[in-house]
């Protein structure tokens, strides 16, 4: 799989993860207000991680993707701007 579709299915797990969070939101829009610019804003989210492996599951189930490839989406996912799995954390 080519760097750009794994970036566009990282992307899609994000958009299920903040529309699945609480509160729920849009990324799309999220990053078009410039939200996501702002320093620690995806710690206003909470999915508990159950739902966010879940959901990444769900998303890679079935791609041809090399065991590099599903550890490289797992890290970005996991590491990156996720929702928070912790809900004591504030923005």
């Amino acid at each position: 799989m080519k760097d750009k579709q794994l970036w566009e299915l990282c992307m899609n797990i994000y958009r299920e993860l903040y529309k699945k969070a609480t509160p729920s939101a849009d990324l799309d829009e999220l990053i078009k207000s410039g939200e996501t610019k702002k320093e620690n804003w995806f710690r206003k989210y909470y999915l508990s991680q159950k739902d966010i492996i879940r959901i990444m599951n769900k998303h890679m189930k079935g791609k041809r993707l090399s065991r590099f490839e599903r550890n490289a989406v797992r890290m970005e996912i996991l590491l990156g701007s996720s929702p928070s799995s912790y809900q004591g954390q504030k923005g």
